[in-house]
């Protein structure tokens, strides 16, 4: 019985954690506007691992509101004017620029936050390099000094 109950608790854990909360439209563009401003903040050491993730989930989107700004989904119909026999699910030419602006603006936005990243990320690379570098110069004048100061000692010692 302690077994059954057990695998039964693996079981439901196991749906739970796989179980997606499902976001309003709002939500989820309000979601994807903060990943957005947040790329320009991401960590220079951390930038391609989570630059990966913030990139698939962006392209996901731009890739679904192109689709729905070009009317193959229907969606929220914003004049209460539009018809009720499913003629309304389609976007007017109004709706349709006010969604092509607005894919406009958040890649604009997320173009010139992705170029900010990458500058800091090159910057701190560059930087980095330039201290390695510095560091390999430093070792190879001690170890150039370390062996001129053991043949002239061994010169002396004769």
């Amino acid at each position: 019985m302690k077994n059954y109950t057990i695998i039964i608790f693996i079981a439901l854990f196991s749906l739970a954690s796989h179980a997606q909360i499902k976001k309003s439209s709002f939500e989820y563009t309000n979601e994807i506007h903060g990943k957005i401003s947040k790329i320009k903040d991401v960590a220079p050491d951390n930038f391609i691992g989570e630059l990966e993730d913030l990139k698939k989930d962006l392209e996901n989107f731009f890739d679904h509101k192109r689709k729905v700004c070009n009317g193959e989904f229907s969606s929220l119909i914003l004049v209460a004017s539009a018809s009720k026999d499913g003629g309304g699910n389609k976007l007017s030419a109004e709706e349709r620029n006010l969604c092509f602006r607005e894919l406009k603006a958040l890649q604009t936005t997320y173009l010139s936050n992705l170029f900010l990243a990458r500058k800091r990320y090159l910057t701190w690379m560059f930087e980095k390099n330039i201290k390695d570098l510095d560091s390999e110069r430093a070792k190879a004048i001690k170890s150039l000094q370390e062996s001129f100061d053991k043949k002239s000692l061994g010169k002396k010692s004769r």
